[in-house]
């Protein structure tokens, strides 16, 4: 980890992701509602959402430079390649979301509602499972994944530090849902087809899972990270949804609910975990 984590500012790197990502998003929404531009947009929208996708690590990398050199850049990152780590989180890491996504999958199926059997390709002849494979590392390194090394990697812990874990939590959670916002108006984008706020609630009560791999782990991002990739693997593999644009996504707000009923769990583990480490730094 860096070496002053406690001189970092939250709210400064919540304000250079927005900057980062939002500024060459905003074409794409102008296009999304309506408005013409003398080009194709779409092609731009899809180098533009996956470049913004970064903001987060090259927010965190800006202001670890500023703060502490290329020195202090060079021990953060070296944070997000710490391999040391007890087998059983990652283990945890990578089956907690296929747990989440078989239970919305089939609660949804349960209660009458319409979800696709899997968004992977059917007409390519290999398995969804197959497929899973190198969509987890494409997840991990492009897809999500890499976020970790800025939302947990460098706000989780001075902002937990400041408010508590949990409120910390649920403020990167909020934040962190907020900062896709732009994605719900840009054409053909499937986020426009469910809920923005169940959407919100998802991200806030599943960053409460996010602070339990992170802390209970000792502070290693290649837990979240797998977490997260893992989580972007199991949506195409065990669907909540149908995957038709245009068509509702009425069953994304029974995978909000599921998240919501762990994040109470994991906050009560959270709790739990505190109050077991208050106890040894008294019996110290």
């Amino acid at each position: 980890m860096t070496n002053n984590p406690e001189n970092r500012d939250p709210w400064k790197f919540f304000l250079l992701t927005f900057a980062y990502s939002w500024v060459i998003w905003i074409p794409s929404v102008l296009d999304g509602i309506g408005i013409d531009f003398p080009f194709s947009v779409t092609g731009y929208s899809a180098l533009v959402v996956i470049i913004g996708a970064f903001a987060p690590l090259m927010a965190a990398i800006t202001l670890v430079v500023r703060e502490e050199g290329w020195k202090g850049i060079r021990a953060f990152l070296g944070q997000a390649l710490d391999f040391h780590i007890k087998p059983v989180y990652l283990i945890l890491a990578l089956s907690l979301p296929l747990l989440i996504h078989v239970i919305a999958h089939y609660l949804a199926l349960a209660v009458g509602l319409d979800v696709a059997k899997t968004l992977f390709p059917t007409e390519i002849p290999v398995g969804p499972i197959v497929l899973a494979v190198p969509y987890f590392f494409l997840m991990l390194v492009i897809g999500g994944g890499q976020e970790e090394i800025g939302w947990r990697g460098y706000a989780q812990e001075p902002l937990q530090e400041k408010i508590g874990v949990i409120p910390a939590s649920l403020v990167i959670g909020l934040i962190w849902g907020i900062w896709h916002l732009p994605l719900w108006f840009m054409a053909g984008d499937l986020h426009s087809s469910y809920s923005f706020l169940a959407f919100v609630i998802m991200t806030t009560s599943i960053s409460i899972m996010y602070a339990w791999f992170y802390n209970s782990s000792g502070k290693k991002l290649v837990v979240v990270m797998f977490f997260h990739a893992m989580n972007n693997t199991a949506a195409p593999l065990l669907p909540f949804l149908h995957g038709i644009e245009g068509k509702p996504e009425t069953a994304y707000w029974l995978y909000a609910a599921v998240n919501v009923i762990f994040g109470f769990i994991f906050s009560y583990l959270l709790i739990k975990g505190s109050k077991k480490h208050n106890d040894e730094v008294i019996a110290i």
